[in-house]
């Protein structure tokens, strides 16, 4: 899948996806982005961009469709935040202008992926 750079919170066109399809896109970015940790202990600010549009994509189509995925997904929904949260650190530190990128794109508070940088301040 050839990589795009996004500057833009989801749209009608992705919110036209199932949210159990942006649940796998998510879970596979994750696993990329968890993989690479594990392998160089650093991360690419793209790859964590695409990470959290992801994310951003899944949450507005669940809102969208509130019922659409099954108890089963929603537990795998919590455990892949749960890996997301992990990557707190590495995200300030591959994207140090975080802060300014969710200013520009007017990020809602409950879309937490986009404020890890300052949970990490707290943990």
């Amino acid at each position: 899948m050839p990589r795009q750079k996004r500057s833009d919170l989801p749209d009608g066109s992705e919110l036209s996806v199932h949210p159990s399809v942006w649940l796998r896109w998510y879970e596979r970015h994750l696993r990329q982005v968890l993989a690479a940790w594990e392998k160089r202990r650093k991360l690419e600010q793209e790859d964590l961009e695409l990470l959290l549009f992801d994310r951003s994509d899944l949450e507005r189509t669940m809102r969208a469709q509130p019922k659409a995925l099954t108890p089963a997904e929603r537990r795998k929904l919590e455990k892949l935040d749960s890996e997301l949260r992990k990557l707190a650190p590495a995200i300030k530190a591959a994207i140090p202008d975080l802060a300014r990128i969710r200013q520009s794109l007017n990020v809602p508070k409950n879309h937490w992926w986009w404020f890890l940088d300052e949970e990490d301040k707290t943990a």
